[in-house]
């Protein structure tokens, strides 16, 4: 350009600067259609401006060149640069409409929640929106460029997403609205609403797919469960025997479930749809229903539990029971009514029957004499008979659903039937007793009997009792049994009253043959002693064995002499020699008499002695007599040793054997003061069988020639005369008590 201005020669300096401002707007004009592209419209401004200019500035330099100068070249010179300064600021508007379109295209691919992505004809990624990149697990969308759906997909939805994409590019028809499952490399799952159309370049021809699609997996997800949700629902409504519907305000039915079908004669639930109600019940039931559909849809107010019969022909009577609830929508609008119909005609004929058993078990308990209850595991009274209501002067509707703690004031006689009824229940079986309680403030009886009753789950579920009143049996059986007493008492009496005559006959027949018999035998010993002195002194002293054997003849002859001896002390009767004497001396002195035989046989003497003993007449020497051989008996009893214990003591008697044959003021009785003498050995004791047979004469449990059985029928005889008793016990410890009780003088005697 500078070497056309050097040509000019004799050209001004204004026309040079002219020149070259021409120059140099075609030169930015040529560079505005290279940055924006031959089709965009600043780029066909600038080459018509460019074309212009040539045509302006090549006519302007011809006529220059021939010389012409004219005003029209200034004018022309100067409008050119006025349009120049237009296109320039056209210029600038273009490139900030471009910038602008730009920002809103990046803004809407890096900030919209869906994926944006653009596909070559291979189906490498171009370009992707920062949504897309996070969802497939990159930082940056740049990560993709390049990639296939291959490099993030199994192959399965990598392969049919490829297909797709082929068929768009060579149908040049698009994928809208089309819901895919993607299962990514790693097992990730997910649904994608995904939309997909072919991407043109600017001459229109195709040169890959772009697409948008947005993650529908949570709406998935909440529609299958909701499929879920309303197939269980389906099952739910089609396995209930009660009959089930929905109805829009027009009662026709939008839903029923298989027995509502069943029931109205319908070959389906389906078939019923879009019907009303008067397509299947009478005129009446439906015009009835139809009322109070629309007072229900008025007020808003379900119908509850409605009862209803239904005459079905041939198959008789049903028994209904209508439930219905407005469906409404949030804004308060009714669009439908759901009910349930109910067939009750089983229940309600077992209802009927059942309350006919029941009444007829009322019945038969309320005139049973018996007192009859039934409760609950919780003690609650659950039916009671009019005998209950009698006892307890209670009407039977103030005791169902109490407790026995709740109405009777007696709180022991309360848990007492609480602890009862637990005991049937732990047991599982039943149980027996008798039972008092007070009616009217007089004790009456009853014996009862609770038991437990079982459901079909064999668990406890009540606790039933019958009680019967036995007051009249029980003191029937409570004169009996004291009459039996007495008849028992009096044949006890009337034995005791034989078995003492029989004994005191036996005694007086021993008592004369004992007289007889010592009378007879005293004095032929008497001779045969006289006979064995004489031939004593016959026998040489050198003949052992002869003296041994009058030795022998000897010693049989004193033992034949002290049987003689207490077989007269026995058949005895002479008075006794009574004095006032003091019980503690006597005794001291008896055990003087026995102390040497005591110590020899290793038994040791313990004494407990009672002061101040009233002084009662005795025979000394008899009782001495009687303490002597009980304590040689006690003594022997104790082989190898041990205590022997003699005790006094008054007190006053609570009970003495009667003996029917004494009539007289001295014979022991219950209330009298008297003292006794107990003497307590350690030994093996008394043969319970031989305790009865101890005081006859001539029994002795001793072995032969060492007692002769007639000590303790001697002993007791003199305790006797003394009007007192000889008792020898087997003591709890071990060992014998001899007992001797003496009556003591009344005062002021």
């Amino acid at each position: 350009m500078d070497d056309e201005l050097e040509s000019a020669g004799g050209r001004t300096a204004s026309d040079q600067r002219a020149l070259r401002v021409a120059l140099a707007f075609c030169g930015l004009l040529a560079i505005m259609w290279l940055g924006f592209g031959p089709e965009s419209p600043a780029s066909r401004a600038a080459a018509s401006a460019i074309g212009a200019m040539s045509i302006v500035t090549l006519a302007w330099h011809h006529r220059r060149r021939a010389g012409d100068a004219s005003r029209e070249a200034e004018l022309l010179a100067r409008r050119l640069v006025e349009e120049n300064i237009e296109l320039e600021h056209r210029l600038h508007q273009a490139e900030d409409d471009h910038r602008s379109l730009e920002h809103y295209f990046e803004t809407l691919m890096e900030h919209i929640p869906a994926n944006i992505y653009f596909k070559d004809a291979d189906s490498h990624f171009l370009k992707v929106n920062q949504s897309m990149a996070e969802s497939f697990g990159c930082g940056h969308p740049a990560d993709m460029l390049g990639k296939t759906d291959h490099d993030f997909f199994e192959s399965e939805h990598a392969d049919q997403a490829l297909r797709d994409e082929q068929e768009i590019i060579s149908s040049g028809r698009g994928i809208t609205g089309k819901v895919e499952h993607e299962t990514f490399s790693k097992g990730r799952e997910g649904w994608v609403l995904t939309t997909k159309m072919p991407f043109r370049d600017r001459s229109g021809r195709i040169i890959g797919t772009f697409g948008m699609s947005s993650d529908v997996t949570e709406l998935m997800q909440t529609r299958n469960t909701l499929e879920r949700e309303r197939n269980v629902l389906r099952s739910l409504i089609d396995s209930f025997p009660d009959k089930i519907f929905v109805r829009d305000p027009g009662r026709h039915y939008l839903v029923v479930n298989k027995a509502m079908a069943e029931w109205v004669g319908a070959d389906s639930p389906e078939e019923m749809l879009g019907k009303t109600p008067d397509d299947y019940f009478p005129e009446a039931i439906a015009r009835a229903g139809a009322r109070e559909d629309l007072d229900m849809l008025a007020s808003g107010k379900p119908v509850l539990n409605r009862e209803w019969t239904f005459d079905m022909g041939g198959q008789g009577v049903r028994y209904l029971v209508t439930t219905k609830v407005p469906l409404v929508e949030p804004d308060g609008r009714c669009w439908g009514i759901v009910g349930m119909d109910r067939d009750m005609t089983e229940y309600k004929l077992a209802s009927e029957k059942l309350e006919q058993t029941e009444r007829q078990l009322q019945e038969l308990m309320d005139n049973s004499p018996a007192v009859i209850s039934l409760k609950d595991r919780g003690g609650r009274y659950q039916m009671v008979n009019r005998g209950f209501e009698e006892l307890f002067g209670l009407e039977r509707g103030d005791v169902l659903g109490r407790r026995d703690d709740e109405f009777i004031a007696d709180k022991d006689v309360a848990a007492r039937f609480r602890a009862i009824d637990e005991e049937v229940m732990d047991k599982r079986e039943p149980v027996q007793l008798d039972e008092q309680l007070y009616v009217d403030g007089e004790p009456r009886w009853y014996v009862s009997v609770k038991f437990p009753l079982f459901d079909s789950e064999g668990q406890i579920h009540a606790v039933a009792s019958i009680s019967t009143d036995i007051t009249d049996r029980k003191v029937a059986e409570d004169a009996m049994q004291q009459l039996n007493d007495e008849l028992v008492r009096a044949n006890d009496d009337l034995q005791q009253a034989h078995e003492q005559l029989i004994q005191a006959e036996k005694m007086e027949s021993i008592g004369r043959l004992a007289s007889g018999v010592a009378h007879e035998v005293k004095n032929p010993l008497a001779m045969i002693g006289m006979g064995l002195e004489l031939l004593a002194r016959r026998i040489p002293e050198e003949d052992a064995s002869g003296r041994e054997a009058l030795d022998r003849m000897k010693r049989g002859i004193e033992r034949a002499k002290r049987i003689i001896k207490g077989l007269v002390d026995f058949s005895s009767a002479r008075q006794l020699a009574l004095e006032p004497s003091d019980v503690n001396q006597v005794v001291q002195d008896a055990i003087a008499l026995v102390e040497y035989q005591l110590r020899k046989g290793k038994v040791t003497l313990a004494d407990e002695f009672a002061e101040d003993l009233p002084r009662i007449e005795l025979d000394a020497t008899r009782i001495e007599q009687v303490l002597v051989n009980l304590m040689i008996n006690a003594m022997q009893a104790m082989e190898t040793g041990g205590q022997l214990t003699v005790r006094t003591y008054a007190t006053f008697l609570t009970d003495a054997k009667r003996d029917e044959g004494v009539r007289t003021a001295t014979h022991l009785r219950a209330g009298d003061r008297v003292i006794r003498i107990e003497i307590d050995d350690q030994g093996p004791g008394i043969d319970p069988e031989n305790l009865k047979k101890l005081f006859d004469p001539f029994f002795t449990t001793k072995p032969t020639g060492v007692g002769t059985g007639l000590g303790l029928s001697v002993s007791r005889k003199i305790v006797e005369l003394h009007h007192g008793t000889l008792e020898l016990i087997n003591r709890d410890e071990g060992g014998v008590r001899a007992r001797i009780t003496l009556k003591c003088p009344e005062a002021g005697r």
